[in-house]
């Protein structure tokens, strides 16, 4: 650790207080004391002790990378990464491909997922053979992260109503509406398979460069898709029907379609004019 990592560490466990100025002449010996026995004593020389010290270093900054988990699950990723060299969260959040994740609420669809996530890790990561119980809660600790970081966008308005429903839904669950939503949108974009024919429409913007030698670019990025059009945007109409029938899913088909024209108008091409346009014909049919 740091040397001044190291004398925070030693003055909780001493219990000083800097700030008690009757004691002012003691701190300053003892924390001069601190200095001291950090380069003399924690500090070794021997080829061992520098290694432990890199080993150290090494653990504080990949800490660090996952400081958005719970203590425990940083903890436990630590280990791993100290025995393994592995990044094993992320190896572990490529293996949650459920469409459904972010809209998930009960224990059962968490341990379910536990199960068919838990023999591909063990193959990837064998020092993960008997971890089910801690990829278990990773997956609950995953859950979290993702739909705390969405609802920091808690200040994105759609209409009252919408945003009550998003609001309720995220303090009885849990669970962001506009993780979800943005989490597919991305998906949908990235995968032009999935868009109706009538939908993609043959973007020009690059055709220039395909005569250019040596340059090379992306089928899909000679495709559009026209969300403008009404009637079944973003594939919603199978995604809706699929999706898990829950209190705050239930009815609901409209206001996802809202939530996603946000993210899309806002997110995967800029257009503020349309988007006030369909947020104003939402607000008057009582959405």
């Amino acid at each position: 650790m740091t040397l001044e990592q190291y004398i925070l560490m030693r003055k909780k466990e001493d219990s000083l207080n800097e700030y008690d100025l009757s004691k002012r002449s003691e701190n300053i010996r003892i924390c001069v004391n601190y200095i001291f026995e950090y380069f003399d004593n924690y500090l070794e020389t021997s080829p061992d002790s520098e290694k432990t010290i890199l080993e150290e270093m090494k653990q504080d900054k990949f800490r660090q990378l996952v400081s958005a988990y719970s203590p425990e699950i940083q903890d436990w990723l630590v280990d791993l990464n100290s025995k393994t060299g592995k990044h094993v969260h992320i190896q572990l959040r490529n293996m949650i491909n459920e469409t459904y994740f972010l809209l998930f609420s009960t224990d059962a669809e968490f341990r379910s997922l536990s199960y068919a996530i838990y023999p591909k890790a063990i193959k990837k990561v064998k020092e993960l053979d008997g971890e089910g119980e801690m990829i278990y809660q990773f997956i609950r600790d995953e859950f979290r992260r993702r739909n705390e970081s969405a609802w920091l966008n808690h200040n994105i308005h759609i209409t009252d109503n919408i945003d009550k429903w998003i609001s309720t839904t995220y303090r009885r669950y849990g669970v962001s509406i506009y993780a979800f939503c943005d989490d597919w949108c991305r998906y949908f974009s990235d995968t032009t398979e999935l868009w109706e024919k009538s939908r993609k429409i043959r973007d020009h913007e690059f055709d220039s460069l395909l005569n250019v030698k040596g340059f090379t670019i992306n089928n899909e990025a000679f495709w559009k898709y026209d969300y403008l059009t009404a009637g079944d945007r973003f594939g919603l109409s199978t995604l809706y029907r699929n999706m898990p029938k829950k209190d705050f899913t239930k009815g609901k088909k409209q206001a996802f379609d809202a939530v996603m024209m946000y993210w899309w108008t806002h997110s995967y091409t800029i257009d503020e004019k349309i988007w006030e346009e369909y947020q104003t014909q939402l607000e008057e049919k009582g959405y």
